[in-house]
């Protein structure tokens, strides 16, 4: 019985267009696993850094909820990366309520019984604001004086409460703003804790 020819040799060329199949098909198949559990494991990471923080804030489910409001947040990876955040989140809160009270005050239509609380709350606010940037300024040179401007950027909030009750006010965007910068007072208060 005739034997049939063996099969020729591979050449380098053969060799080279098999090992360049092989690689362009490991790394198609590998390299979404890859960032896929990396994008998984940085997502993880930084929800356990929120996790760890809102366990520890005044109001667990706010601190969730206004932390992950900030696209930035899926990308923190240290407590620094969170406390510029949710001072930056204080700052804006802070602003909006601030010119929101600003506009009643001057508002011709407002009931000059409530002027004097109006203008207290004005002052806190002001407080607010300039203790919030100041902590933003601070993060990176004095921590430990950036936590305490964190703590304190709350008070404008309380302040303005007891000017808003002491004078019967009941306003709806007032209260919220009070209550929105006493939390993002204290949840940049609890992560700038980390880093002193």
């Amino acid at each position: 019985m005739p034997m049939a020819p063996a099969p020729a040799p591979a050449t380098t060329t053969q060799h080279s267009v098999i090992s360049m199949l092989l690689f362009f098909l490991l790394t198609t198949i590998t390299t979404p696993l890859f960032f896929n559990a990396h994008a998984s494991s940085s997502s993880s990471s930084s929800s356990s850094l929120v996790e760890g923080v809102c366990h520890e804030s005044q109001n667990y489910s706010f601190c969730i909820q206004a932390m992950h409001s900030d696209p930035r947040t899926s990308s923190a990876k240290t407590h620094m990366d969170l406390a510029v955040i949710s001072i930056e989140l204080g700052i804006s809160n802070s602003t909006g309520t601030l010119n929101y009270i600003a506009r009643m005050y001057r508002s011709p239509k407002a009931d000059p019984r409530q002027q004097s609380a109006l203008k207290g709350c004005l002052w806190g606010y002001d407080g607010a604001v300039s203790s919030f940037k100041s902590a933003l300024m601070e993060l990176k040179v004095d921590p430990l004086t950036a936590n305490y401007d964190a703590k304190v950027a709350g008070d404008g909030a309380v302040y303005c409460s007891g000017f808003m009750d002491s004078a019967g006010i009941k306003d709806s965007a007032m209260s919220d703003g009070n209550f929105f910068t006493s939390s993002f007072s204290n949840i940049a208060f609890v992560i700038t804790n980390y880093l002193g």
